[in-house]
């Protein structure tokens, strides 16, 4: 671990997507950049290299580099691969390459394990929703597609307003995105996920960064154009553990995340979604 001087306190924490570990991972091996937005990341993570940064890979570690769950023994070695690189390419940065390091086998063991609560309705969901956004739908019969999304999020137990059921609707009224996110025409249940679910991992984080005596900035870092492309039209507003360590967050989703919806028509749907949700919530006490 690189240990920062005692008057240099961390202002931000980076998080890196498992895109950006790798062109780290190429670097330390004293390899060529193979083309020149990899290039310019890896400056960009030079320019990063900080004492007052922190970096950190674990969400990479969590995704994995197979894109496909992982057993204990194929996390421990994806994490000991990816811990050591970004311990070596950084040597200003504080970063958390000892502690995962040396908690490796129960880390490997959590981590393995990692899945969020409603992942397998998500991934159902994802299935049976795929095809109604295969091909782009024509503006007149999007209304109909949306009630069928929003059938689709009570059939497989989730809300209406669900960030997956978001991520359709954002394909179907014009996000390339969401589409990239998503790729309904074959869609991989685990890379799409992976994607979806950083949002409440970044949140986590940010939770229990606000909990320091000194509050961190949390940000993530990606090459994936898709994902970066749709987190930047979400806003987590609000995230908090509660004294039970559940974590409470609250998302916005911003109307530009669906950029053929005209901005009235955007803040019409996503309050009919809020009052479906609510309704639904009502109506199961």
């Amino acid at each position: 671990m690189n240990i920062q001087p005692v008057s240099v306190r961390t202002e931000t924490l980076f998080l890196l997507d498992r895109n950006v570990v790798a062109i780290i991972k190429t670097a330390v091996l004293s390899k060529e950049q193979p083309d020149d937005k990899k290039k310019a990341a890896l400056e960009a993570l030079r320019a990063i290299d900080l004492p007052q940064y922190s970096i950190s890979p674990i969400l990479s570690i969590i995704e994995g580099e197979k894109g496909r769950e992982d057993d204990a023994h194929q996390k421990a070695l994806c994490l000991k691969t990816e811990a050591d690189a970004i311990g070596e390419f950084f040597k200003l940065a504080n970063t958390d390459a000892a502690h995962l390091g040396g908690l490796k086998s129960l880390a490997s063991e959590i981590f393995a394990g990692v899945k969020e609560s409603q992942w397998d309705n998500r991934a159902d969901f994802l299935g049976m929703a795929a095809p109604l956004v295969v091909q782009k739908v024509a503006t007149e019969d999007r209304r109909h597609v949306e009630d069928k999304l929003v059938e689709l999020a009570a059939a497989t137990g989730l809300a209406a307003n669900d960030a997956i059921v978001m991520l359709f609707l954002a394909c179907l009224h014009g996000s390339n995105d969401a589409r990239k996110v998503i790729k309904p025409a074959k869609p991989n249940p685990y890379n799409a996920l992976s994607d979806l679910h950083v949002i409440p991992r970044v949140g986590l984080i940010r939770a229990v960064a606000r909990q320091l005596p000194t509050p961190v900035n949390v940000l993530f870092r990606t090459l994936d154009e898709g994902l970066f492309g749709v987190l930047s039209k979400v806003d987590i507003v609000l995230s908090h553990l509660t004294d039970d360590g559940e974590l409470k967050m609250q998302i916005r989703y911003k109307p530009e995340l669906f950029p053929e919806l005209a901005l009235k028509d955007a803040i019409i749907m996503l309050q009919r979604l809020a009052d479906i949700t609510a309704a639904a919530v009502e109506g199961s006490r």
